[in-house]
């Protein structure tokens, strides 16, 4: 049921986790242009943070006052005060990154070899696990959707981009056709419309999840693309609109994680995906 926005009027958020909460809620009920300022302020917070009304305006490609109007939609009384909470974000996410590094140095293992080999030892781990706890007959499924798929769509964003971008170039490579889709001139969205039924979407996204994926995916799983998702946890909101799950986990180091389990999945699945396709056509 669609929400009357205007008739809403919630408790500001008090914190950055709240905020995104808020924009998923109110998501499906937003006019376009404030979904355009939903979207900008998600994927460029320091931008939001540091920028003045007008710049952020310029940049998201909309007007001061819809910047305004959205900030008041969320609960607030004006940009300035919902700014506040990308400022405490930006500061907390800071002080986060250097208690990290605290914890390494205090636990004596800050030297770069100790660093390396601290993370070596955690990649051992997950690779383990991984072995142990893979879900095989979902595996099965992801290279069955994308090797009868006729195009790839791969989505993922800041820490799971790298994990996307490598399959684009390793399935290039092997002949598959594949769309990375990226968050640039914010028309991120309007992109579902070029994926059909035909298709496979492939999307990652780990804690914290990218709301924008999480939309995205949903569009296009609601018209009947197969969507499958590499997370951190089958709890994932990615996982509630895709057709199959992959689940991975890092270990960490200092609260630091690295990429090596699932890169090494995400390799798995191109060459297991390229095998498949090769098959195919020569028989």
């Amino acid at each position: 049921m669609t929400q009357n926005l205007d008739a809403i009027k919630p408790d500001a958020p008090s914190d950055y986790e709240s905020l995104k909460t808020r924009i998923s809620t109110l998501s499906d009920s937003m006019p376009k242009r404030l979904m355009q300022c939903a979207r900008y302020a998600l994927a460029n917070p320091d931008r939001i943070a540091l920028g003045t009304t007008a710049e952020i305006a310029s940049a998201a490609g909309v007007q001061p006052s819809t910047l305004v109007r959205f900030a008041q939609t969320l609960g607030f009384d004006g940009f300035s005060q919902m700014q506040q909470i990308f400022q405490g974000q930006l500061v907390g996410r800071n002080n986060e990154y250097t208690e990290r590094l605290t914890k390494i140095r205090e636990s004596g293992t800050n030297t770069p070899g100790g660093i390396l080999g601290n993370f070596v030892e955690r990649s051992k781990q997950s690779l383990d696990d991984l072995v142990r706890q893979v879900d095989t007959a979902a595996l099965e499924r992801t290279i069955e959707a994308l090797s009868s798929a006729e195009n790839i769509h791969l989505l993922g964003l800041r820490r799971a981009y790298p994990v996307v971008s490598y399959l684009h170039y390793t399935l290039g490579k092997m002949g598959v056709r594949t769309n990375l889709l990226e968050y640039t001139g914010g028309i991120l969205e309007e992109r579902v419309q070029f994926i059909n039924e035909g298709d496979a979407l492939f999307v990652a996204t780990f804690s914290p999840y990218s709301p924008e994926v999480v939309e995205f995916a949903s569009k296009a799983f609601g018209r009947g693309v197969a969507v499958v998702s590499l997370t951190d946890s089958v709890l994932s909101p990615i996982a509630r609109v895709s057709s199959t799950v992959l689940e991975v986990n890092e270990a960490e180091h200092g609260a630091f994680r690295s990429l090596s389990t699932t890169m090494c999945l995400a390799t798995s699945i191109a060459v297991a995906v390229g095998d498949a396709r090769k098959w195919t056509s020569l028989s």
